[in-house]
């Protein structure tokens, strides 16, 4: 089989987000295949010092990388937003003009954009998406979307990954013993610090656990533009002085002992893709509390691998944490099941070969 020549376009890999780590997962993976080469191509305001004119330079270097590669594909990574949607799409046209077949990855879907691409830039959409040669999304909900919108070409179901490496001293015997034996259940939170992520929902489902006598704690991992907020209520409830800690940013193996010690993790967001912090816990063996949306729908069994929120309250999110602990028995079960289910469908390895897979189908259109 010929090489596969592929350039992507994507975020600092020394980025925090969701994006930037699947590709530092990803491209070791990629790379070490012996039929195929990959150029990452970093894009957006942390590449270089062009200020306000990144997005043409950009645009400029897209083009001259293109003549000096000539790949046998193109793949960019948007988000549905406004930037992203038109920086992308301004990729995805400058290759289909010179005849290079594009994989385009949608990372992020923003229902009140979907609502301005229908009243507003679909014509942008048609001139730029619509003429890519295949799709990977993360929710089967924006697959329909996107057939709704005209496009015609594959579309496969994707997920974000894990590191091989990050788990790869975690022992799911350990977790068990530690459900089984320890007395305070301990909670994580580890997001970005966004209102809508619920942090503090999370805070205040802990207080009322706590107030009703409950052996938990909580720990709330993360930084973001929410902090102030998450300080806020940590100084106005010190009935929670003991029982809660906050970490601000974590990465690596601190990042690592935390959802090695932890036993549950509560993610009450309201909108997202596929939250990568989701698939960690499942692999570090932790039952999920979270919400039905974007690719959590596809996948999630609710009461089998943790509880989905009917809605982002506190008092929904402490009914849960509740009954997780008032069944050691069922935890356990759960814990197995997330850490062997994580391990099978989200590993860096599997989702590789899967990516491979699209890249070769699609390579073969090139003109």
């Amino acid at each position: 089989m010929s090489r596969i020549g592929v350039l992507i376009t994507g975020p600092s890999l020394q980025e925090q987000g969701g994006v930037a780590n699947y590709y530092n997962a990803v491209l070791p993976f990629l790379r070490e295949r012996s039929a195929i080469d990959v150029h990452y191509m970093e894009v957006g305001s942390a590449k270089g010092s062009c200020g306000v004119l990144h997005p043409l330079v950009d645009q400029l270097r897209f083009r001259k990388i293109l003549n000096e590669l000539n790949p046998s594909l193109v793949h960019v990574n948007p988000s549905l937003n406004l930037k992203s949607f038109l920086r992308d799409g301004l990729f995805v046209y400058q290759a289909k003009r010179r005849g290079f077949p594009v994989v385009v990855f949608f990372r992020g879907w923003l229902d009140q954009f979907e609502t301005s691409v229908e009243r507003s830039f679909m014509w942008f959409f048609r001139k730029t998406y619509l003429q890519a040669d295949a799709f990977i999304v993360l929710a089967s909900s924006f697959r329909e979307k996107l057939r709704s919108w005209g496009v015609t070409a594959p579309i496969s179901l994707g997920t974000t990954t894990i590191s091989d490496s990050f788990v790869h001293e975690f022992s799911i015997m350990e977790k068990v013993k530690s459900l089984e034996t320890e007395p305070v259940f301990k909670v994580l939170f580890l997001a970005r610090l966004e209102r809508g992520k619920g942090a503090l929902e999370t805070m205040e489902a802990v207080s009322l656990l706590r107030a009703r006598g409950r052996a938990v704690s909580l720990t709330i991992a993360g930084d973001g533009r929410a902090m102030g907020d998450v300080l806020k209520f940590a100084e106005s409830h010190k009935e929670m002085e003991g029982g809660l800690h906050i970490t601000g940013d974590v990465r690596g193996e601190r990042k690592k002992a935390l959802l090695t010690t932890h036993h549950f993790y509560c993610l009450p967001t309201h909108g997202e893709g596929m939250p990568n912090s989701v698939l960690e816990a499942m692999a570090f063996g932790m039952p999920v509390i979270t919400c039905p949306v974007g690719g959590i729908c596809d996948f999630f069994e609710n009461g089998k691998m943790g509880y989905l929120l009917k809605e982002r309250t506190a008092s929904q999110v402490a009914n849960a944490i509740e009954k997780l602990i008032d069944d050691r028995a069922g935890i356990i079960d759960m814990s197995m099941f997330n850490h062997s289910y994580a391990m099978k469908h989200f590993l860096a390895t599997n989702v590789a070969d899967e990516l491979l897979k699209v890249y070769r189908q699609t390579a073969v259109k090139r003109n």
